[in-house]
């Protein structure tokens, strides 16, 4: 049994909403980052660090022939995961000039993929808000220099961060990773949300956060049967024991 937390369902550090619990860690889908925030690696997960970087590499190329998101409807329909399989072959096809048939797929390969991924898609929301912040710097800097105070009226171009940052159902797919993440988790590790947005969209789900047990920081807690789960991923899991996910109470 492990004793581990891992922060659910953003995987990058700079996403994590206010002062995480002692003992939180974020998990690394082997991908390297700059951070001072504990992560955690799997040692036996299926992609090296390099070979994830490759596949990212080519499949933002990849998506860079598709001007509209629209023009990707025929790779996406056979969902997310095949999408990123029939990427790879349709990259190798191009570079080899012959048809490559498929593998046979490993989930623990594509589930690492689509965390890198997700991984990946997280660091552009970050350099997203922090530009904001560059720009919301320049604009105050700007308008002390011409001697404008609060109260007089000043162009406001900023985006705001609800623009920016990801939200639970909108920006960001994050039900479709606790699968994924599942083939990863040791037995009997616990998840911890920070953000309010996806615990409110987990107790909409019928999810029940209760007081923790024995737990001096007033944390709540689920227990996330294969029941919930499947409310959750849409797919049914069946779990040996039910997965504790671990939220600081809602504000009323």
């Amino acid at each position: 049994m492990s004793d581990m937390v891992l922060h659910f369902p953003w995987l990058h550090p700079k996403l994590g909403h206010g002062p995480l619990p002692e003992g939180v860690v974020f998990f690394d889908p082997g991908v390297d980052l700059i951070t001072d925030s504990p992560r955690w690696r799997s040692e036996d997960l299926p992609c090296s660090a390099a070979e994830i970087r490759a596949l990212i590499r080519s499949f933002m190329e990849f998506g860079e022939r598709f001007p509209r998101s629209s023009d990707m409807k025929a790779y996406q329909a056979a969902g997310l995961d095949n999408f990123y399989t029939d990427t790879t072959m349709d990259i190798k096809s191009q570079l080899t000039g012959r048809r490559v048939e498929p593998e046979v797929a490993d989930p623990r390969r594509q589930a690492q993929i689509l965390l890198a991924m997700a991984l990946s898609r997280e660091g552009q929301f970050v350099e997203m808000h922090e530009q904001e912040a560059r720009l919301e710097a320049a604009r105050s800097g700007f308008a002390e220099a011409l001697g404008l105070d609060d109260e007089e009226d000043f162009a406001d171009v900023s985006v705001t961060d609800e623009a920016l940052f990801p939200r639970a159902c909108v920006d960001l797919p994050w039900k479709g990773l606790l699968s994924s993440l599942l083939l990863f988790l040791p037995a009997g590790a616990k998840l911890f949300v920070s953000d309010e947005d996806v615990v409110r969209e987990l107790v909409s789900l019928d999810l029940a956060f209760t007081p923790c047990a024995q737990n001096p920081d007033g944390l709540t807690c689920c227990a996330l049967d294969a029941d919930g789960l499947e409310r959750l991923c849409g797919i049914r899991i069946d779990l040996p024991a039910p997965l504790t996910v671990m939220a600081r109470p809602l504000n009323p």
